[in-house]
């Protein structure tokens, strides 16, 4: 019979929870570095990490509540903000209904060009919150965040607006 002492399982569970194609660098501070080929994030150290999907897209879960924080990326595109715009809302109305806000454009603290917009539920309340950065090669970095409970809007939009800042495209 094989046993493991509790650092060598616990250690074990963690590389299993550990996405195959992202680094996971613990901040010491509550959240930990994602760093892929294409971009690098800080999330909640608790939350659960996916595996990008084929067509660009990762999750972050919390056990303690069925909120999302979400990253996507795009190549280079020429499409303009309007077009980025809608094409996104597309997407997303097809995953559930709402009601989007218009549009604001800005820049990030890392530098980029941004776009952020809200889509509301049937309660009126802005539960899915997006923004999209733009590299100057034309590469794109879309983040997003579900609140599934507005008791928790607070702490999630301080995890949100974390990895908004920290975000950095590498192309």
């Amino acid at each position: 019979m094989v046993t493991l002492s509790l650092p060598i399982l616990a250690l074990s569970l963690a590389l299993q929870s550990s996405p195959k194609d992202a680094k996971l660098t613990d901040l010491k501070d509550g959240f930990v570095q994602v760093d892929t080929t294409e971009y690098t994030v800080q999330v909640p150290k608790s939350w659960t990490v996916s595996t990008q999907t084929p067509w660009g897209a990762r999750t972050m879960t919390n056990k303690e509540n069925p909120s999302e924080l979400g990253v996507m990326t795009g190549g280079a595109s020429q499409a303009d903000w309007k077009q980025l715009y809608q094409t996104s809302l597309y997407f997303i109305m097809r995953e559930e209904k709402g009601k989007a806000s218009p549009y604001v454009l800005g820049k990030s603290k890392q530098g980029y060009e941004s776009m952020s917009f809200s889509v509301m539920n049937e309660e009126d309340y802005a539960s899915r919150r997006f923004l999209i950065l733009k590299a100057k090669s034309g590469s794109i970095l879309a983040l997003s965040i579900r609140i599934a409970d507005k008791k928790e809007e607070k702490t999630l939009i301080k995890q949100f607006q974390r990895m908004v800042e920290t975000a950095k495209l590498k192309a």
